[in-house]
C-alpha cells in the first residue's frame, strides 16, 4: 500500500469563452478520469524487488492498485451494478448491505468485462434499502455502459491503468532499501 497519495482529476470537458471574454460556459464531456501520483514506504530488498519487478512489468502492460482512501468505508457487501448499459451521473446498485451508507467523497472502482477497474468518486451521501439497491450519485460521469452484474469495488477500491513516463525510477539506499514512487494515468 502507498502511504503517500496525490490524486487529481483529468477534465475531459472545457470551458467555452466568448469573444470578449466576458461570458464563459463550462463544457462537460464524457471521459475525465483520474490520475494518481503514488509513494511507497522504503521496501526492504526482498520486497523491493518484487515491486521494481512488478513496476517494470506494469510499464508494459498497465498497473492496478489499491486507491489509498485511508479512511474505513465499511462492510458494504457484494455491490453489483443494476442493470446493464448505464450512464450519466448516477449508478444503481444491488447486492449491498441493508442499511449501508455510502458517504460523499468515498471511491469505488466499477470492474468491465476484460477485467479492468474504473475508478469513481460518491457525490452525495446515499443508503441501501432493505433490499440491498441504492441509487449511488457521482462526481463524474460513467465512461463506460457496464454490465448487469458488474462488480462494484467499495471497501477497496482500486486505480488501474497506464504508468506514466516512458523511463521507470527506483531508489537504492545505503541502508540496503528500496523507494519507489510513480503516477498512475486510468487509460479510458
Amino acid at each position: 500500500m502507498p502511504n503517500a497519495a496525490t490524486p487529481s482529476l483529468v477534465d475531459a470537458g472545457g470551458v467555452m469563452r466568448s469573444p470578449l471574454n466576458t461570458a464563459a460556459l463550462k463544457v462537460n464531456r464524457l471521459g475525465s478520469h483520474y490520475r494518481v501520483s503514488l509513494g511507497f514506504p522504503p521496501y526492504e530488498p526482498e520486497q523491493g524487488r518484487v515491486v521494481v519487478s512488478r513496476l517494470i512489468r506494469g510499464q508494459r502492460v498497465g498497473l492496478r492498485v489499491p486507491y489509498p482512501i485511508f479512511v474505513d468505508q465499511g462492510e458494504p457487501g457484494a455491490p453489483v451494478t443494476d442493470g446493464a448499459a448505464q450512464s450519466g451521473l448516477t449508478l444503481n446498485l444491488r447486492g449491498l448491505a441493508p442499511g449501508y451508507v455510502a458517504r460523499e467523497g468515498y471511491w469505488l472502482s466499477i470492474v468491465d468485462p476484460t477485467g479492468q477497474h474504473y475508478l469513481h468518486n460518491v457525490a452525495d451521501d446515499a443508503v441501501a434499502g432493505a433490499d440491498g439497491r441504492m441509487v449511488l450519485p457521482l462526481s463524474e460521469m460513467l465512461r463506460v455502459p457496464f454490465q448487469n452484474g458488474a462488480a462494484v469495488h467499495l471497501a477497496t477500491p482500486m486505480v488501474e491503468g497506464i504508468v506514466e513516463g516512458n523511463s521507470r525510477a527506483w531508489n537504492l539506499a545505503v541502508d540496503r532499501t528500496t523507494s519507489i514512487e510513480f503516477a498512475i494515468e486510468e487509460a479510458r
